[in-house]
C-alpha cells in the first residue's frame, strides 16, 4: 500500500497552523490503497502558541509528530524535517495554507503515471496549480499560475529550471529516489523547493497538475504579484523589474555553482547549460550576450528575455575568484 509523509515547516503560525492541519488529515481517498503516513512539523523554536497547538492536535491525529529544530532558516526546518520521513513519497506543506480535499490522491496519481512511464528508480516529482486567497481565504485568483502568466509547460530542461522558481514547495510531492539524491538541501540554496525541482529536472522527469489543490493564502508576511498603484510606482516599475530581474540572475548563478559542486557528474549538455548561468557575473558583457543569442539562457516570454539582455549589458562584471567565494 502507498504511503505518504508530509513534511512541514512551522515558524509563528499559531494563526493558521490548526486550519492547515485540519485540511490535511481531512483529505479523503476514494482510491483505498493510498495511506496517509506521518504528518511531521518541525517547529522553528516559535515563541507563540506554535508548538502547542500542535501537541494538542496530535492526540485527535495519531500520526501527527511534532519536531523542535533550532536551526533557524526555513531550509533548515524543511531538511529537518524532510530528514523525519520514511515513505516513499513525501508531500511538502506550508502552515497558513489550506488544501482542498482532494489534493492528496489527486497529486499522488499523476506521480503513479510518471512511476508507469518512467519506473520508481528515477527521481520524480509533481507540483499543482493554486488558489490565491486573502488573509480570510476569499479566492482572488483562481489560479495562482494564470495570475502570475506562467506556464508550466515551457518552463522544461535546465536552461529556463535553472533561471526561474515556478513551482511553490507547499504542491510538491517527491518519491524517496529524490529525496535520497536532492537531500540535505546545501544551506546556501536559494529555496528548497527550487533545488527539487533542479534536481529532478536533470537527473529525473517532473509532471504538472493543471488543477488548483489548496488554497495559497496571502497575508501581511506573505505576499505575491502586488499591483502598482501610485503614479510614482508606475514610474518606476521598469527600474523595479530590472532590479529583480538581475537579483534572480544572481541568485540562478550562485545556485547553479552549488549545483555543480554537489554533481559533478551531470551530462555534458546539462552541465554546459548550468556552467553557463554559475559563471555568468563572472563573464564579459560580450560573452554574456552571445550566451544568450546562442540560447543557452531562455526565458520563455519576450520581455523576458529582454530583461536578460538588459542585465547582460548593465549588471557589473565579478571576478572568477570572488563569485567562487561566495558560494561557500
Amino acid at each position: 500500500m502507498p504511503v505518504i509523509d508530509i513534511a512541514l515547516a512551522a515558524y509563528r503560525g499559531d494563526h493558521y497552523i490548526a486550519e492547515q492541519l485540519h485540511s490535511i488529515f481531512s483529505n479523503q481517498f476514494s482510491d483505498q490503497d493510498i495511506f496517509l503516513g506521518n504528518v511531521i512539523v518541525s517547529d522553528n523554536l516559535s515563541p507563540d502558541q506554535t508548538s502547542e497547538i500542535v501537541r494538542e492536535l496530535s492526540a485527535r491525529y495519531q500520526n501527527l509528530r511534532l519536531l523542535s529544530n533550532p536551526e533557524k532558516g526555513v531550509i533548515a526546518n524543511f531538511n529537518h524535517a524532510l530528514a523525519a520521513t520514511v515513505a516513499p513519497y513525501v508531500m511538502l506543506a506550508d502552515q497558513d495554507d489550506v488544501w482542498m480535499p482532494d489534493k492528496i490522491q489527486l497529486t499522488f496519481q499523476r506521480m503513479q503515471q510518471l512511476e508507469r512511464e518512467y519506473g520508481q528508480d528515477v527521481p520524480l516529482l509533481v507540483f499543482t496549480d493554486l488558489a490565491v486567497t486573502d488573509d480570510g481565504l476569499n479566492v482572488t485568483a483562481p489560479s495562482f499560475f494564470a495570475f502570475q502568466k506562467i506556464l508550466p509547460a515551457q518552463y522544461r530542461g535546465a536552461e529556463r529550471m535553472f533561471l526561474y522558481n515556478i513551482a511553490p514547495g507547499c504542491t510538491m510531492m517527491a518519491n524517496r529516489r529524490l529525496l535520497d539524491m536532492a537531500l540535505p538541501v546545501p544551506s546556501g540554496a536559494v529555496m528548497h523547493d527550487w533545488w527539487l525541482m533542479q534536481v529532478a529536472a536533470v537527473f529525473g522527469q517532473i509532471a504538472y497538475v493543471e488543477r488548483a489543490t489548496m488554497y495559497y493564502r496571502q497575508h501581511q508576511n506573505n505576499q505575491i504579484g502586488a499591483t502598482v498603484s501610485s503614479f510614482w510606482e508606475k514610474l518606476f516599475a521598469p527600474l523595479e523589474k530590472y532590479r529583480l530581474a538581475q537579483k534572480n540572475l544572481q541568485d540562478a548563478s550562485r545556485q547553479a555553482g552549488l549545483f555543480l559542486t554537489q554533481f559533478p557528474g551531470v551530462d555534458s549538455h546539462n552541465k554546459a547549460v548550468i556552467e553557463g548561468i554559475a559563471q555568468f557575473e563572472s563573464l564579459s558583457r560580450w560573452q554574456r550576450i552571445r550566451k544568450l543569442a546562442g540560447g543557452m539562457l531562455v526565458s520563455p516570454t519576450f520581455w523576458g528575455q529582454v530583461l536578460l539582455y538588459a542585465v547582460a549589458v548593465f549588471m557589473p562584471v565579478t571576478s572568477q575568484s570572488s563569485q567562487s567565494h561566495s558560494l561557500r
